[in-house]
């Protein structure tokens, strides 16, 4: 995928068809962009700590907090918890796997989350986890969002660890590296379903190296048309913002409603300080607990205030 990505989950263990595909699907990473702050002793943190540290902001109400914001102020109608769900995923982005938040929204039906509120939400997100980008598919509608998508699932049989994601990923990359290390690969994982977009390479290479990544890892390759490997297609969006250029989210806070940007920079404020609270633990002299189990316990015990 063309930026880190992350997004969104349970529907998608049904399948990819039938109404399960009346949704969009989103992903935000939640370890911030090293533009803004120098997270490289977290990111390389083995993948059980960082879904550690995304788990527990989690835990803490990030996701819960930015939506409140956004409703009470009027910034978003439509999004509550009959249509939308979160939780902590996995994302891959050249070669790389990290926890992402996933997230699945119902678009159609009498209680559909719309497309406008959506975005909005994906861009406060973006805004407060502090992201290069984010993800977005409408998994049908090539013409809800920037650009039409060719895209792939690969299904478990029931929803599997990171690791587990992570070491297909790998093995989509031993097979064809063109579709695993480029910054146009990736994938992001919701409930059982493991989705990729296309990479920048022909449509016949791409379906040939996730069918063989598929039977190796013995997992279903999905979609068939009429029983030969081909690509589902929808609309996608990476919206984001350059943090180099634009340092207080001016790309983010542009397409948020004004009303909204106090609010979500205070959630943005607790973000970056936990964030970087576990980065001066991790950072300990040569007395500190280098171990996993430690490591585990510094990037969780902060306070949710």
């Amino acid at each position: 995928m063309k930026a880190a990505t992350t997004l969104l989950t349970t529907v998608l263990s049904l399948s990819f068809l039938g109404t399960a595909r009346a949704s969009t699907y989103g992903s935000v990473e939640p370890i911030a962009n090293p533009a803004v702050i120098d997270t490289q002793l977290l990111r390389d943190q083995p993948l059980d700590v960082r879904k550690a540290f995304a788990e527990r902001l989690l835990q803490c109400g990030v996701v819960d907090r930015v939506i409140h914001a956004l409703s009470s102020t009027g910034a978003i109608t439509t999004i509550n918890g009959l249509n939308t769900h979160f939780e902590v995923g996995a994302g891959g982005f050249a070669g790389h796997t990290n926890p992402a938040y996933v997230y699945t929204v119902i678009d159609s039906g009498p209680n559909a989350g719309s497309i406008g509120d959506i975005k909005v939400l994906t861009d406060s997100l973006g805004y407060v986890l502090s992201q290069g980008s984010a993800f977005l598919l409408d998994a049908d509608n090539t013409a809800s969002f920037d650009f039409p998508a060719n895209y792939v699932v690969l299904n478990f049989a029931t929803p599997p660890p990171l690791e587990r994601s992570a070491a297909l990923f790998d093995t989509v990359g031993r097979i064809d590296p063109q579709i695993f290390s480029t910054d146009t690969s990736g994938y992001t994982q919701y409930g059982r379903a493991y989705l990729s977009l296309e990479s920048a390479v022909p449509d016949a290479e791409f379906i040939t190296g996730y069918v063989q990544a598929a039977a190796q890892f013995g997992v279903e390759y999905t979609p068939l048309v009429n029983g030969l490997p081909s690509l589902f297609q929808g609309g996608a969006a990476f919206p984001g913002n350059d943090w180099s250029q634009s340092p207080h989210g001016e790309d983010y806070l542009a397409r948020i409603p004004a009303q909204s940007h106090a609010a979500l920079g205070q959630i943005r404020d607790f973000h970056l300080r936990v964030t970087q609270e576990v980065l001066k633990k991790l950072g300990h002299d040569k007395d500190h607990d280098t171990s996993e189990e430690g490591a585990l316990r510094e990037v969780t015990e902060f306070n949710c205030r």
